[in-house]
């Protein structure tokens, strides 16, 4: 009687993974010490294990099918289960240095706890934490110049996230501001290429509402404080908020605003024993992260 299992063996999931994040079988090869024509064999071997096709082929360029999107997501945790599981066993001394970029357009307090708390039991790690605009990050990222990113996207899935979570920003403004619907709106907001900035600014387009930016900032604490200043509305998540805020509502002619998606990004082959660790209590932290988070977008 055939086994009702399959078992997705590590060495060809991380193959498909690393394919994946470098977008090339040579280079691929070269980093998991194999050549371009077993890489290619053992990407067959897979989707002939799932009966799928998982990666398609324009010219030289490599793109996920929507199946080997969905064994992605599964392969990223399987291999960091894996590894950490086998590093743990052996006792490995977490060394080395750690970069990774925290956004300044987003609430980066709760992952600054993680990322303290982590260099606390592991003084002899050096962390290089860049805080900077999410798609600032991503670029970094994508040259190498970090090694880990926790940023926001409108393109989800997307290139190298492991896990990702959706908030719905709020008007907000401060308690006693007053609004007057006889002036164009005064918009407390990120520079240009900001998903907040662009979710008010389409938000208030379809309602045909006039508005002006009124005080312009690339970081989140500006931002609130110009807000408890009384300069104007902006678009924060409820963990941004501070007293002397109030959130304003469709009956005051602020629509509710699309959600936005937030990421942790990173390359697996590139990924040290510690950073694996690390990506493991961030992991246990947005799971605790995002039980508030699915309340707040049932709201």
């Amino acid at each position: 009687m055939a086994s009702r299992f399959t078992n997705l063996q590590t060495d060809l999931l991380r193959t498909f993974v690393t394919v994946v994040d470098l977008r090339n079988f040579t280079e691929t090869g070269a980093a998991l010490g194999r050549t371009q024509p077993a890489i290619s064999l053992q990407i067959k071997r897979l989707e002939k294990m799932t009966e799928t096709k998982l990666l398609s082929y324009k010219g030289k360029k490599i793109e996920l099918t929507q199946d080997g999107q969905t064994l992605l997501g599964y392969a990223r945790e399987i291999l960091r289960l894996n590894d950490r599981a086998a590093a743990s066993l052996k006792r490995a001394r977490l060394s080395g240095t750690l970069r990774i970029g925290l956004p300044i357009d987003y609430s980066i307090e709760y992952f600054q706890h993680i990322i303290a708390q982590f260099t606390q039991a592991n003084p002899q790690m050096l962390i290089d934490v860049q805080c900077d605009r999410s798609r600032d990050l991503l670029t970094s990222l994508h040259t190498d110049n970090l090694d880990m990113v926790i940023a926001i996207t409108d393109m989800m899935p997307a290139p190298h996230v492991s896990l990702y979570w959706a908030e719905r920003p709020v008007w907000a403004c401060g308690r006693d501001y007053r609004i007057d619907p006889d002036r164009p709106i005064k918009l407390i907001a990120h520079p240009e290429g900001c998903f907040y900035r662009k979710r008010m600014l389409d938000s208030l387009n379809i309602e045909g509402r006039e508005w002006h930016i009124a005080f312009e900032s690339p970081g989140i604490s500006a931002l609130q404080h110009a807000v408890l200043d009384g300069l104007g509305v902006t678009a924060l998540t409820k963990k941004t908020l501070l007293p002397g805020m109030r959130t304003l509502h469709p009956k005051e002619g602020f629509p509710k605003l699309a959600n936005i998606h937030v990421g942790l990004f990173y390359k697996h082959i590139k990924m040290s024993d510690a950073a694996l660790n690390l990506i493991e209590q961030i992991t246990i932290g947005v799971d605790a992260f995002q039980k508030t988070t699915r309340a707040s977008l049932r709201v």
